[in-house]
């Protein structure tokens, strides 16, 4: 079972690591922001996604991952606690 992690836990973890990846500025990143209007490409993305399965556990490719689920910070951030608990 996974252990107890908050949402706004995985949210400023998440928003940290999308940070060092794009090399912004701490606190940069607004919750609602289109994650492609960062500057996230496709290439950026799956190293993105394999932070997450590596900070989380959580592997997304496996947890049925939609478009809408990659739009925003927010979105993705639900998507890993959902992977989380499944």
């Amino acid at each position: 079972m996974a252990d107890a992690i908050t949402l706004e836990s995985i949210h400023q973890q998440l928003c940290a690591e999308i940070e060092t990846l794009l090399s912004l500025k701490c606190g940069s990143i607004k919750t609602d922001t289109d994650l492609t209007v960062l500057g996230i490409d496709s290439l950026r993305f799956v190293s993105l996604l394999l932070v997450i399965e590596q900070k989380f556990g959580v592997n997304l490719m496996k947890t049925g991952l939609t478009n809408e689920d990659t739009k925003t910070v927010r979105s993705l951030t639900a998507a890993i606690q959902a992977g989380r608990n499944a």
